[in-house]
């Protein structure tokens, strides 16, 4: 299953690919360009997906470098948000997940293991005592990047990759496909709505591969958007 999606995967960036690419390449690279409102840009997410040592595995490396300025009201805010994480899945489980944030004037690490069938995450804001927690085997990071994870789990259960809290969400509701156009090209996309840590989002996936944009209302006011590039 997860060798199919990761072959899927790759055909859906050889599609996304610039005139000329190889689409034979030892690691798939997704780059979204995040803005909020009507033209701030915030700066850019990335997922680096590489096929993993074991069958039916692979490693996603996430990187998230956001550095904008926001008006809500009459206040300015100068926003810093970055991080990098490592997910490891083997035959569609998350085996693990490292990650470490600044978010603003705080700073997270977050650690989930599955050692011995028991899952638990494991999160440190600054110098406080880590937070643990026993969660179920079918918990994952909340980085969307894969519609045939994230959209199809029946109770969703996420790992916050910003300050590693385990939050629920509402079941993912597929709306249906759209016909969209991309870098010159039409292509099917399957349209999802989800209510996540009291915030409405919305995805756009190449049907059953990757990522297109997502789209989310954050609680201080304006649409955030994040598109591949």
């Amino acid at each position: 299953m997860i060798r199919h999606t990761f072959a899927a995967l790759a055909l859906a960036a050889a599609f996304i690919a610039p005139q000329g690419a190889s689409a034979q390449s030892s690691a798939t690279v997704l780059t979204y360009v995040g803005t909020i409102g009507d033209s701030t840009r915030m700066g850019t997410q990335t997922f680096t997906i590489t096929s993993g040592g074991k069958p039916d595995s692979y490693v996603v490396q996430g990187k998230v470098d956001l550095n904008f300025n926001i008006k809500v009201l009459l206040m300015n805010y100068h926003v810093i948000n970055q991080s990098t994480y490592t997910e490891n899945w083997e035959s569609a489980k998350l085996i693990s997940f490292k990650g470490q944030t600044r978010d603003r004037d705080d700073t997270y690490v977050i650690e989930m293991t599955a050692a011995g069938g028991k899952a638990q995450v494991s999160a440190t804001k600054n110098k406080d005592k880590p937070n643990v927690r026993d969660v179920g085997p079918d918990v994952a990071p909340a980085s969307f990047w894969l519609e045939g994870w994230f959209m199809k789990t029946p109770r969703p259960l996420y790992i916050s990759t910003n300050s590693g809290k385990v939050k629920p969400a509402k079941p993912p509701k597929l709306e249906g496909q759209q016909d969209v156009s991309y870098k010159g090209q039409r292509a099917k996309v399957n349209y999802y709505t989800m209510d996540f840590d009291g915030e409405k989002y919305e995805f756009w996936y190449f049907a059953d591969t990757g990522l297109l944009f997502k789209r989310s209302e954050p609680s201080e006011g304006g649409k955030v958007v994040f598109t591949l590039q």
